[in-house]
C-alpha cells in the first residue's frame, strides 16, 4: 500500500508543521529543510526545484514476504 503511506506522510507532515512552525509553517525555507522529515517508510525531503528525495529501506522479496536487507537511513548524508 505504497500510496497509503505517501498520503499518511503528507497528512502527518501538514499536522506537525501547523502545530510547531507558526506562521512560517508552509514557507519554502521550512518545506525544503535539508534534514527532511520522518515518514512512515523512512525519511523524505523536498528540494527547491520541486523534486523530492526519500531515504527508504532496501527490501528483498522472499516466498514469505519482504525482508529488510538494509534499514532506512536515520539522516540524509551531506
Amino acid at each position: 500500500m505504497r500510496t497509503a503511506t505517501l498520503a499518511y506522510d503528507a497528512v502527518a507532515l501538514v499536522a506537525a508543521l501547523a502545530r510547531t512552525q507558526g506562521p512560517t509553517r508552509f514557507s519554502p525555507d521550512v518545506l525544503t529543510n535539508p534534514s527532511g522529515f520522518a515518514g512512515i517508510d523512512g525519511l523524505f525531503r523536498f528540494r527547491a526545484d520541486g523534486t523530492n528525495e526519500r531515504g527508504l529501506a532496501v527490501m528483498k522479496v522472499t516466498q514469505g514476504g519482504g525482508v529488510a536487507v538494509a534499514g532506512s537511513p536515520k539522516s540524509f548524508g551531506a
